[in-house]
C-alpha cells in the first residue's frame, strides 16, 4: 500500500463499515492505488485512516461534507504517517455549495462528480457510479490534474457539485471552474501542515 491514497466520504449510515466501493483502482505505473472509503462519524474516519496508514497509505483525504473537525481527529489518529487533507470551496463557490447543502439536508436527489488523480488512468474507462441515498456520485480517475477540465465539461449540465482529489495545482482547478462556467461549485482537497510532534 506504499504510496496509496485513501479518500474517505461521509456516510449517514451508522452501520457503514468503510469497505472500499468499488475495489481500489490500480492504474498507476508504480502500482499505487486509490481507495474509496466511507465513514459515518469523525471517530470512524479516524479509525479507518489509522488502519490504512498502518498498512502504508501515505495520503488521506476527506470529502467536503466533513471539514476540519474531522480532519483534526484523522490527523491525530495517523500520527504523521500520512498527509491529511479535506475538501474546501473557494469564495466563487460558496453560494452554490450552500444551496447544495440545503438540498442535501432536505433529502433531495442530487448528482456529484468526484475527480481524483491516478497516474496512468483512462477517464473514459476508470469511472464508476455509486448511489448514496437519493443521490448519485460519479467517480472518475484522471491521469493528471490537467485532464480534469475535459471531464468536468462533460458533466457540467448534469451534476450539482464537483470535488477534486489527489493533488491539483491552481491552474488545473481554475480550468475545471472555467469548464463548468462557475455554474457548479468546485471544491479541492487541501492539506494542512502536520504538527511538529507528528513529523
Amino acid at each position: 500500500m506504499a504510496g496509496d491514497t485513501a479518500i474517505i466520504f461521509r456516510s449517514e449510515e451508522p452501520e457503514d463499515s468503510g469497505t472500499p466501493e468499488p475495489a481500489p483502482v490500480r492504474t498507476g505505473p508504480d502500482g499505487a492505488a486509490t481507495h474509496i472509503l466511507t465513514a459515518p462519524t469523525p471517530a470512524a474516519a479516524a479509525a479507518l485512516a489509522a488502519a490504512y496508514a498502518e498498512r502504508g497509505t501515505t495520503t488521506v483525504e476527506l470529502c467536503g461534507a466533513t471539514g476540519y473537525t474531522w480532519a483534526a481527529e484523522v490527523e491525530a489518529a495517523v500520527r504523521g504517517r500520512a498527509r491529511v487533507g479535506t475538501v474546501l470551496f473557494g469564495f466563487d463557490s460558496l453560494i452554490d455549495v450552500a444551496r447544495y447543502k440545503r438540498r442535501a439536508t432536505a433529502g433531495e436527489a442530487q448528482r456529484e462528480l468526484f475527480l481524483y488523480v491516478q497516474p496512468g488512468a483512462d477517464p473514459a474507462k476508470d469511472r464508476f457510479v455509486r448511489p448514496a441515498g437519493p443521490s448519485t456520485s460519479t467517480f472518475v480517475a484522471v491521469p493528471e490534474a490537467s485532464a480534469g477540465a475535459a471531464v468536468a465539461a462533460e458533466f457540467a449540465d448534469s451534476v450539482q457539485l464537483i470535488e477534486l482529489y489527489g493533488g491539483w495545482d491552481g491552474e488545473s482547478v481554475a480550468a475545471v471552474i472555467r469548464a463548468v462556467e462557475e455554474r457548479v461549485p468546485v471544491g479541492v482537497a487541501v492539506h494542512s501542515t502536520p504538527r511538529p510532534a507528528d513529523r
